[in-house]
């Protein structure tokens, strides 16, 4: 019988030696990229990219925040969570917001140059863990910048619980998924920053359009303030402004006008 292939058979190419991914891990990151690759728009891919670091990495809470830059994304905090609490939403707007060590010029600066940064390497004292996060259970957190250049970046915040820390493993892991996330990141960027400038008419800050966004879609004002980390009058107050701003009477009206291209 004649051969249909000429040559030496190819060897499967082996991992070097000293891998640090276990091929469960290389599942976990394909796992992550399958869930988001075919995302509509950017709020379904920072949802999907919310549930499948929830359900790949097991983390009890999961922020995907976007911005122009990496200060505007955990500053005005613009994007989605999930796993947190109503009640822990609430401390932290309240009480805890401008001390979160993510949210400073030294978290930034680390994050640029890393990439992910665990609470350890951003925090200079032990006050925010100690006195808000392990009361509510929460033993650490990590921190990814996805930076996607002139379309705007991405901030990924991670909450773990029932470990002492994010493990080294998945810090690891979370490296290598940045890198494969960031062309996906950018293109979901790029489309939403055009859908913004097609409705620069609309003189709406960055929260205001989220609020506008979310109602539009059809979510209630208390899933937009979870989402969003703000209050339900805080809500109202934005989404008011947004009617406004858009001569619309009613939400209906505005998801009608939100679908138009």
């Amino acid at each position: 019988m004649a051969d249909a292939l000429a040559g030496p058979l190819p060897v499967p190419r082996p991992l070097p030696a000293g891998e640090p991914m276990a091929v469960a891990d290389y599942r976990r990151l394909v796992g992550v990229l399958e869930a988001v690759d075919r995302a509509t728009d950017l709020s379904a891919f920072q949802e999907r990219l919310v549930r499948a670091l929830q359900t790949w990495f097991g983390y009890a809470g999961v922020a995907v925040l976007h911005g122009r830059t990496l200060q505007e994304a955990v500053g005005s905090g613009c994007g989605v969570q999930g796993g947190y609490s109503p009640r822990f939403l609430a401390d932290y707007a309240a009480r805890w917001m401008d001390a979160d060590p993510f949210r400073t010029e030294r978290a930034c600066r680390l994050l640029t140059a890393a990439g992910v940064v665990t609470l350890d390497e951003v925090a200079q004292d032990r006050e925010y863990a100690e006195r808000f996060l392990r009361p509510y259970g929460i033993t650490d957190k990590a921190g990814m910048l996805i930076d996607a250049g002139p379309a705007g970046v991405l901030y990924v915040g991670m909450a773990v619980r029932d470990t002492p820390q994010v493990s080294v493993r998945d810090l690891t892991v979370l490296r290598t998924l940045r890198r494969h996330l960031t062309p996906l990141a950018a293109d979901q960027l790029a489309r939403h920053r055009e859908q913004a400038t097609a409705r620069a008419e609309w003189r709406l800050t960055p929260r205001e359009w989220e609020v506008a966004r979310l109602a539009a879609q059809g979510l209630t004002n208390q899933r937009i303030a979870d989402r969003l980390f703000i209050g339900v009058d805080t809500v109202k107050k934005h989404l008011g402004r947004a009617l406004d701003e858009t001569g619309c009477a009613s939400r209906v009206e505005l998801a009608a006008l939100w679908r138009q291209p």
